[in-house]
């Protein structure tokens, strides 16, 4: 019986086959081996090198410490119904050797998905493009359906799926898909032709539609053009700073307790950051921003925390970015380096959900530079003007689990009415006043904590505040957002819609009322 071997598996992008448009740093790149049909094997020379903190704590050195990294990557041109193909495959760390945008944007995904059934999931990673890019990795200990990793389909991005198959082509083997497809077979050198054209063939399927429609509700955009156009406007808001639709983030899923800092390349300060941040980025720059290409030119390193001489991660700036953009009617955003398209029915219901939710019809104070300071000042200026309120955010009831983590009930408790005010600053700070609210709704229902609540209003005076016996359906909740525009109905980015489309519902759910307010700046 043959052994097996661990394949990851890449498809290029069609119109690329040139070594110098394939790898990022070419010329380290050097031939293997070239085989019998004449596909080349590269190789990257390991780079072998002893720890730093063997010399800086043990203060001498030592070679049997040395560390070395093997990169391998066999390309394979295949001719699939008349046309060309080139494949990749990797072996070590080879995957770090590709340019930016040459492999096939969901490659294995999609084999994955055309090959497994609904409930043959076992691992998922994925990026909530409706509110804070939050990227998580959830595994559970057997095959199960979507629904149970909490997978919301209207604003989670699949990035890459683990699952089960019953194709005896796959020989049953466990599935790995993002990009890159990846599993254990009893291939080898000898006959991993037919296998790849047989890859392609699934990759090409579109079976997946019978279960996981909703993959396609957020598209890769792929037209050149297209993506020339929003990198053109994502350099006018940068330039504009207007980091309320453009920002950075770590792209992936890190190890933080494994990470020490982030430097970026070409920053004269050679600080050390704790955080990837937009503004020190740019201003590393040697001249002025007038093109994405000075972004995936420029590197962002996260250092060890273990041996401050090895970068655990590597991204270029333009990786980092996160965007959300209109252009020509349909909305955008940009995650580790890839645009996505959110499809028009699935905009066009969101839409419609958030023009549907109710307003609050009162009157609110207007926003004034001014005269506020911040949002504390403008939530007291405006507590005077509600009779009868009362500002409970400084009284946050705490929850468990250290110092910091605790709820607070509302900003302005004005009658029947919970009100919660945050300032739109883009899809990750307003994605903090929707589920502050959110979990504002569920604390007001435990007795524990309303209890609690009670006790630290009445020891400043304050009684009849809390009811013993509390009833959802007597209370509104008003989410309010300080706006620059002066629209009865608040102006926010369409990823902001998803999640507060998704928020009132869920309050709903509670029995609560659900209403929003601008209120404006100026």
């Amino acid at each position: 019986m043959a052994s097996k071997n661990k394949l990851s598996i890449y498809l290029i992008k069609e119109g690329i086959s040139e070594k110098d448009d394939i790898f990022e740093k070419p010329d380290e790149v050097q031939i293997l081996n070239t085989l019998s049909d004449n596909s080349p094997v590269y190789y990257a020379p390991s780079y072998v090198h002893e720890p730093s903190w063997v010399q800086s704590f043990f203060l001498h050195g030592d070679a049997r410490l040395a560390q070395a990294n093997s990169r391998v990557v066999l390309l394979k041109n295949l001719n699939i119904d008349g046309n060309e193909h080139i494949f990749a495959l990797t072996f070590g760390y080879a995957r770090f050797l590709f340019k930016p945008n040459v492999l096939e944007e969901q490659f294995g995904l999609k084999i994955v998905l055309n090959s497994i059934k609904q409930n043959q999931i076992r691992k998922i990673s994925k990026a909530s493009v409706g509110t804070n890019q939050k990227q998580s990795n959830e595994q559970l200990p057997k095959n199960s359906n979507i629904s149970e990793f909490g997978f919301d389909i209207n604003r989670d991005l699949m990035k890459n799926v683990s699952g089960k198959s019953e194709d005896e082509y796959f020989e049953k083997s466990m599935l790995t898909g993002g990009d890159i497809f990846s599993l254990t077979v009893s291939r080898d050198i000898s006959n991993i032709d037919d296998f790849l054209i047989y890859c392609y063939h699934k990759y090409k399927e579109d079976t997946y539609k019978n279960r996981f429609a909703w993959i396609d509700n957020i598209k890769y955009v792929k037209n050149k053009d297209t993506i020339g156009r929003l990198n053109a406007q994502v350099i006018s808001q940068i330039n504009a700073r207007n980091y309320s639709c453009v920002w950075m983030a770590v792209p992936e899923v890190v190890d933080w307790i494994d990470i020490k800092c982030f430097k970026i390349s070409g920053d004269r300060s050679t600080t050390e950051y704790d955080d990837i941040y937009i503004d020190k980025v740019i201003a590393s720059l040697r001249n002025e921003l007038t093109d994405t290409s000075q972004l995936t030119t420029k590197t962002i390193r996260a250092i060890s925390s273990r041996d401050d001489s090895l970068s655990l991660y590597e991204w270029t700036a333009y990786n980092c970015l996160i965007a959300e953009i209109s252009l020509d009617g349909n909305e955008y955003c940009l995650n580790n380096g890839k645009w996505y398209k959110i499809y028009s029915d699935f905009a066009r219901d969101i839409n419609n959900q958030y023009e549907n939710l109710d307003l609050c019809q009162d009157t609110f104070i207007s926003f004034n530079h001014t005269q506020y300071a911040d949002e504390d000042a403008y939530n007291e200026a405006l507590r005077n003007t509600l009779q009868d309120s009362i500002m409970l955010h400084k009284y946050k009831i705490p929850i468990g689990g250290g110092q910091g983590n605790n709820i607070e009930p509302c900003d302005i408790l004005w009658n029947n009415k919970m009100i919660h005010i945050k300032r739109n600053g883009g899809s990750s700070l307003l994605s903090h006043l929707f589920n502050q609210a959110y979990v504002s709704c569920q604390m007001w229902m435990d007795n524990k904590s309303r209890k609690k609540l009670k006790e630290k209003l009445e020891e400043e005076g304050l009684h009849n505040i809390v009811p013993d016996v509390f009833i959802p359906s007597n209370y509104e909740i008003i989410i309010a957002i300080i706006n620059k525009f002066q629209d009865a109905r608040p102006k926010i980015p369409f990823f902001s819609k998803v999640t507060i489309c998704y928020t009132a519902t869920a309050i709903e759910t509670l029995g609560y009322k659900v209403k929003i307010k601008n209120i404006d700046i100026t």
